[in-house]
């Protein structure tokens, strides 16, 4: 961490203040990638954001977010991610080299010292139950 005061960002869909944190864990379909992250204990008490960008409509995506230092891969490395960059290009959107699974995004941040932002695919998430997730809409196409 630096020596910078500044407060971190916010993520997109803050947690509560004093709530319960789980390691959950997630890969992709052919289990090359694989990976955890803590997140609110109860995964579906925090809405998830349902953004009509292109790249969100394209991929169905429904994300859940982290911040990095709370992630990381447990199989595979970062060398068997392919990264895909549009628009402003500083959004790391990463899949599987193998199966081509969307697994999430880096989000650097602006604030030096701060890590940057994890955006993970929902779909990829163990055991998880898609109806369960309260939908937020984002107007991404705004952007």
């Amino acid at each position: 961490m630096s020596s910078d005061s500044s407060p971190p960002p916010n993520l997109p869909i803050p947690w509560p203040e004093g709530v319960e944190i789980s390691t959950h864990t997630g890969g992709c379909h052919c289990k090359k990638i694989r990976f955890e992250f803590e997140y609110p204990a109860d995964i579906y008490s925090l809405p998830v954001p349902e953004c009509n960008c292109s790249i969100c409509e394209d991929r169905g995506s429904m994300n859940v977010y982290t911040w990095e230092n709370k992630f990381r891969l447990t199989s595979g490395s970062e060398g068997d991610l392919s990264i895909y960059k549009f628009h402003a290009k500083r959004v790391n959107h990463r899949s599987c080299k193998v199966c081509g699974s969307y697994i999430g995004a880096l989000v650097p941040v602006p604030t030096p010292g701060h890590p940057g932002i994890i955006v993970v695919n929902t779909r990829t998430i163990d055991n998880i139950e898609l109806k369960k997730f309260q939908r937020t809409p984002v107007n991404g196409r705004a952007w």
